[in-house]
């Protein structure tokens, strides 16, 4: 089974081109979250799905939280 070529918004269905696996660095700065074992994304302007700890840790972020 391929990958998809694109990455969507879970929240909002805004998608962008799928980098190459070792170019996610771009979509990071500009704002874009995800765990990808998950298959959540968040884009730039809707509320981060997932946030970084100051320990490293991934925790649920606002746009998960009910």
């Amino acid at each position: 089974m391929s990958k998809s070529t694109t990455i969507a918004c879970t929240r909002c269905a805004v998608a962008v081109p799928r980098p190459a696996d070792v170019q996610w660095r771009p979509l990071w700065d500009a704002g874009w979250r995800w765990l990808g074992s998950q298959n959540l994304f968040s884009c730039p302007d809707c509320p981060p799905l997932i946030v970084v700890d100051s320990e490293g840790r991934h925790t649920r972020g606002p746009g998960l939280l009910p």
